[in-house]
């Protein structure tokens, strides 16, 4: 007998990976708009 019934089950790992995946993409399109911007308009 499990002492958690199924329903009630929260991935928290399933978040945590989450989380990492958008914290890396942000942080790699940050940097990328940030040399962007030490270019400056070159048109």
């Amino acid at each position: 007998m499990s002492s958690q019934p199924p329903e009630d089950f929260a991935p928290r790992g399933t978040w945590v990976i989450v989380l990492i995946f958008v914290a890396l993409l942000i942080i790699i399109w940050g940097s990328v708009y940030w040399m962007l911007l030490q270019y400056g308009p070159t048109v």
